[in-house]
């Protein structure tokens, strides 16, 4: 049931969590955020060289995909610092989310703008612009984790952007001062993707697709999931801790991920850099919805409710 209040805005953690320790949380540091993404590039390469040695052998689609999921999982740093929470510098922010960006084809002011919009309006069934709506029916949750609508978003964003052209929904939540920026973004974009292409074309060779491309797009539906254990089946009402889940997963998940599995401590605090969360969660969670023992459990509980849904027979009721 929709329970948006007409003043349309989150709830805060208040008295939740104490004003001491959000003012000892809330520092940025370039320290850990460049320890994190160190860490994330030489993952990647160890990756990449796992896919050039399985060349051959019956490994190399488990290479391919293990290399995609790292690859994948750049949203992370992406995300972080479009939040200007990675690291202390703002130029670190704007370079980091830029290279990330690229790798992961998502425009960075235009995410930004976007994903100010979700943490003003989460779950809002009209101005939440990453709402998944297709994930609460069976069919639909089957077709948003194949990944195939992310991708046709993808390119519909890399063919319009550029000229300009936003949708209704878009000019709602991009401000006319930010236009042109996004604009200038996609086409730069734009052209480094076909430089990648002449590249390619001109030297003969399948680098860029066998150790980008392709495993970006195999691993792609895992992200998907990710992103829909956020929010799918929670309440759509403005209450961080009703409409937004929380994951408990494995230490390596959770550094892969910035610590994002703690997806409703972030809702609460947006503006907190990503390695206090855990500290956050430890006061948070006693009033916390939703909260899941990892990622099985989490699509398991959500699979049921999604079956019984589609498959259970609706009884008739007498008028």
């Amino acid at each position: 049931m929709v329970k948006w209040g007409a003043e349309d805005q989150q709830r805060r953690p208040k008295n939740l969590v104490p004003q001491e320790l959000l003012q000892r949380l809330q520092p940025r540091r370039n320290d850990i955020g460049l320890v994190y993404f160190s860490a994330h590039l030489m993952t990647l390469l160890a990756t990449g060289a796992l896919v050039y040695q399985a060349q051959g052998t019956g490994w190399w689609y488990l290479a391919i995909f293990l290399h995609g999921v790292v690859i994948v999982h750049l949203f992370a740093p992406f995300h972080e610092a479009t939040h200007k929470t990675a690291f202390a510098s703002q130029k670190l922010n704007t370079l980091i989310a830029g290279f990330s960006g690229l790798m992961i084809i998502i425009p960075p002011q235009y995410f930004t703008m976007e994903h100010a919009a979700h943490h003003t309006y989460t779950q809002h069934p009209e101005k939440d612009p990453e709402s998944i709506p297709m994930s609460g029916y069976f069919w639909g949750y089957l077709y948003y984790a194949s990944a195939i609508p992310y991708f046709q978003g993808v390119i519909k964003n890399l063919s319009r952007l550029p000229l300009g052209k936003f949708s209704s929904s878009e000019l709602a939540f991009i401000p006319e001062r930010h236009r042109e920026t996004v604009v200038r973004e996609t086409r730069f974009m734009v052209v480094f993707y076909f430089g990648l292409l002449v590249f390619s074309v001109t030297l003969q060779t399948w680098e860029v697709f066998w150790y980008w491309l392709m495993p970006r797009i195999v691993a792609e539906p895992l992200m998907r999931l990710i992103r829909i254990s956020e929010h799918a089946s929670c309440e759509w009402v403005a209450d961080f801790r009703k409409n937004t889940r929380t994951t408990i997963t494995l230490n390596p998940v959770r550094w892969l991920a910035w610590n994002m599995p703690f997806h409703a401590e972030h809702h609460a605090v947006p503006n907190l850099p990503f390695h206090a969360l855990p500290a956050l969660h430890l006061e948070l969670a006693p009033h916390l919805e939703h909260v899941d023992q990892g990622y099985l459990a989490s699509h398991g509980n959500l699979l049921r409710k999604l079956l019984h849904k589609q498959f259970t027979p609706k009884t008739a009721t007498s008028t």
